[in-house]
């Protein structure tokens, strides 16, 4: 039975309607691969726009590349679960200047909605990050997390259709 299912997912998986419309773009693990490094990088390549949803976040790089991006003219929409009331002065730095940017959108979890806990954002609509580590340093580059970038349209609407009902909460 397992192989009649494996076999009819494999042909499901193979059919032109499908191919080539969905690719793993990236996969890493960390501690032996640096997923903050790669987050820069990834929302370094936004023209348009970023739907990001962190649970946490408190990475200064994250962060900084976020206000660079929305420096570039990169509408953001930010989506906690809550604020981090103690920053460092370095980090509450660089998040106000990204929060006082004119086409930055900041909203925090309302309650009683469930724990947000996603690590995950789209740029420009045209691939998704997914990932087990929150925004944190050291989520990012020393504890055993992982991170996957899908170019896929079908993922990229289904987390845009996430997002969306968490943004009108």
């Amino acid at each position: 039975m397992k192989r009649l299912l494996l076999i009819a997912l494999c042909l499901a998986l193979s059919t032109p309607a499908l191919a080539g419309r969905c690719r793993l773009e990236r996969q890493a693990f960390a501690p032996a691969e640096d997923l903050e490094a790669i987050d820069v990088e990834l929302i370094g390549q936004a023209k348009k726009r970023i739907d990001f949803a962190a649970y946490v976040l408190t990475d200064l790089r994250i962060v900084k590349a976020l206000d660079d991006a929305a420096a570039r003219g990169v509408r953001i929409r930010l989506y906690r679960d809550g604020a981090d009331v103690h920053m460092p002065k370095a980090l509450a730095e660089v998040y106000d200047s990204l929060a006082a940017r004119p086409n930055v959108e900041i909203r925090y979890k309302g309650e009683p909605a469930p724990l947000m806990h996603l690590k995950a954002y789209s740029v420009d609509g045209k691939f998704m990050r997914d990932g087990a580590g929150n925004f944190s340093h050291s989520g990012l580059t020393r504890q055993d997390n992982s991170l996957i970038v899908l170019r896929c349209r079908a993922a990229v609407k289904r987390f845009k259709r996430a997002f969306e009902d968490m943004w009108r909460r």
